[in-house]
């Protein structure tokens, strides 16, 4: 692949020519005619619309979101001549907007998602603002050469995307010439990148900085935004936050930086499929709300309840929200199987379902992590075998529906919470052997959410284990290991993990570094401070993936 030259201009599509310029500083007659084959927004407003493809030009200079030309159904079909890897398009740097476009909007059938403002908003924003359409080739880049190379290290000429999207970003962003709902798409698309690339900590110093963008910027910018635009991007960073958070759910999520949208509560917020998500979400949110606020207190006290009765109703109220959304929508996956049972359900109808039993697993691994947040010791996850029972079960249908579904060629990629980060909550938390391994072998089977790489949360898991269990003794010779057996000062609390890199043999390895509290917490809770870290025991492993 070739770089992106310096001296790009900015896109115009053949029929667009220079007037889709953002920056021209007169604004441009739009010359329409009437037809009844206008974009969904344009025939809403009962406008004329200029047919522009894939995106109207009348929208893209009024800054409103456009709907495409054809069905909900069908909407890719405008994306899909210019992204089969291996055709030439007008420009390489369109192809791979494109490309990223189709990507970050579709699912694995080549559907469109069912919140599928995001493609579409990717590539209007990438006709007009240079630091979107550089941050949309980077991805490009990086995902194309993630197909044809699957090697952790992504080669150089996709990094010289992703040089050329910082600097334009960084030059954007100190002129103050964009409006924050484009910087801060550039940065959670560099993010993606990095993302991509397993550089984890990278993604998460794109993800501040599209929040920091999308608060203090917002504030003081020019003009105003498109406000179906700004809700969009601001909704895809909460996700984002949503599954760091997940992936960090063993140790502690990390903390909520954007305020959430209320989404219908009560009983009618879980009768449809799509509502029933958006709710679930949110009570997922509210999760890692009160878990980020408690967690201070985690190793302070043998128990909190007695300390902080504040905190002790707000646990209830965190315990209650949980059971009731996963109530709510084990009756709606009933329902739906019902129905799938007379009659044949479209692909659509399988990608929802097995959504809904991915959240149910997220919701359930949340409330096992409110259940024990008050008690600082490992010992605390033993009493809740049941639960994560129902975390492999549901994963498991989860699985079983997408496999029904037949792939397209391209990887899906998508930063919603999925199944892989309970699964791996169970490998870590749960001590019962059996169950353990089952959920480990569940997480090996799958490839990517996210951040999330099922393989190397595989192998983590499965050393974690290896080293709890091998010090312990069963209750009785003879009988099988059981939870507990395997004693306090035994389990490890958590890890960390860097990008994976390749060993001298060309193969591909992870360094992981596991922790213990020093004194064990039997030892030394009430009169340690743990929230310091030369209180706690590291030691590096490397493991081969």
């Amino acid at each position: 692949m070739k770089a992106m030259p310096n001296n790009h201009k900015p896109f115009t599509s053949p029929r667009s020519g220079s007037e889709s310029s953002a920056h021209t500083s007169k604004r441009s007659r739009v010359v329409v005619s009437q037809s009844k084959r206008g974009c969904l927004t344009c025939k809403a407003r009962r406008v004329k619309c200029d047919e522009q493809k894939p995106l109207c030009r009348r929208c893209i200079q009024a800054g409103r979101l456009c709907g495409g030309y054809i069905p909900e159904s069908k909407l890719s079909s405008a994306l899909l001549p210019a992204l089969k890897i291996g055709v030439t398009a007008d420009s390489h740097t369109e192809r791979l907007c494109y490309l990223a476009a189709h990507v970050l909007s579709l699912d694995d059938n080549s559907r469109p998602l069912q919140d599928d403002s995001w493609g579409r908003i990717l590539l209007q924003l990438s006709n007009q603002i240079e630091c979107v359409k550089a941050a949309a080739a980077a991805f490009g880049a990086a995902y194309e050469s993630s197909l044809n190379n699957p090697v952790v290290k992504t080669p150089c000429s996709a990094w010289n995307y992703y040089g050329l999207a910082l600097a334009r970003l960084r030059s954007d962003f100190n002129n103050e010439a964009v409006g924050p709902e484009s910087l801060a798409l550039a940065s959670i698309i560099l993010a993606f990148v990095e993302i991509l690339s397993q550089h984890e900590q990278n993604a998460f110093a794109h993800f501040l900085g599209a929040i920091y963008i999308l608060t203090k910027r917002h504030q003081h910018r020019q003009g105003a935004s498109s406000a179906d635009i700004f809700s969009t991007i601001k909704n895809a960073l909460i996700k984002m936050n949503l599954s760091v958070c997940s992936y960090g759910l063993s140790r502690t999520p990390q903390l909520m930086y954007l305020e959430s949208q209320e989404a219908a509560v009560g009983d009618d917020a879980f009768r449809e499929p799509g509502l029933a998500v958006n709710s679930a979400m949110l009570h997922l949110y509210r999760s890692y709300q009160f878990i980020n606020s408690a967690n201070r207190l985690r190793y302070t006290y043998p128990s909190w309840r007695e300390y902080d009765p504040i905190m002790y109703k707000g646990q209830f109220d965190a315990v209650t929200q949980c059971r009731s959304a996963l109530e709510a929508l084990a009756a709606l996956a009933t329902r739906m199987q019902t129905q799938y049972s007379s009659m044949t359900p479209t692909l659509r109808d399988l990608e929802t379902l097995a959504e809904i039993y991915a959240i149910r697993t997220q919701l359930t691994s949340a409330l096992i992590f409110i259940l024990c947040i008050y008690n600082p010791y490992e010992t605390a996850y033993d009493d809740h075998q049941n639960l994560f029972r129902s975390i492999v079960a549901d994963a498991a249908a989860s699985a079983r529906l997408r496999r029904r579904t037949k792939p397209s060629a391209f990887k899906r990629f998508s930063m919603c919470p999925g199944i892989i980060s309970p699964l791996f909550f169970v490998s870590m938390k749960c001590r019962d052997p059996p169950l353990r391994a089952l959920a480990t072998a569940m997480l090996n089977e799958q490839s990517r959410e996210g951040p999330a790489d099922g393989q190397i949360l595989a192998a983590i898991g499965a050393r974690l284990a290896a080293l709890e269990t091998a010090a312990s003794v069963p209750s009785s010779p003879g009988s099988p290991l059981a939870a507990c057996n395997v004693l306090e000062e035994q389990r490890i609390y958590g890890y960390s993990v860097p990008h994976p890199r390749l060993n001298g043999e060309g193969r591909r390895v992870v360094d992981i570094v596991f922790l213990r509290p020093n004194p064990p917490l039997v030892q030394g809770l009430g009169h340690v401070d743990y929230s310091s870290q030369d209180d706690w025991i590291y030691w590096s492993e490397t493991i081969d993936i």
